[in-house]
């Protein structure tokens, strides 16, 4: 995660040079990451028990997950040891920049792959008058 963090600060930091970059690589990590364990948790609750997650327990995840990051990372002063430390994956910087690319890339696509696998569960394997909506 340290090598994600780094170079996620380097993206808000060098190319949309914002203000805040350490605060911006929080929420994005927060945020990307408890969105992707709601999703995986939707998908294997409506596989095993045919209950689908209420929005606000998604949403719930998606804050604890912040709030995990921020303390991990903001609050701990971690984030800026990470940065001067430079961390990179094999001490590589492409490697580091096609990992970190890849991991946003599965986050980003568990919005869509998320609801087609949860539809395609539903159908498949769940009574739809059995479901808490």
């Amino acid at each position: 995660m340290d090598v994600i963090y780094y170079y996620c600060y380097l993206f808000y930091k060098k190319i949309l040079k914002e203000d805040e970059p350490h605060a911006l690589t929080v929420w994005a990590l927060g945020i990307g990451e408890g969105f992707f364990v709601s999703v995986f948790t939707d998908i294997i609750l409506i596989r095993f028990f045919c209950i689908k997650m209420d929005k606000w327990l998604m949403i719930g995840i998606g804050i604890l997950f912040l709030l995990f990051n921020y303390f991990y990372f903001f609050r701990s002063e971690r984030g800026k040891r990470i940065v001067i430390s430079k961390s990179t994956f094999l001490e590589s910087n492409k490697i580091s920049i096609i990992a970190t690319i890849l991991f946003f890339l599965i986050l980003i696509s568990s919005l869509f792959w998320g609801a087609i696998c949860s539809k395609y569960l539903l159908e498949t394997y769940c009574n739809q008058s059995s479901l808490f909506q």
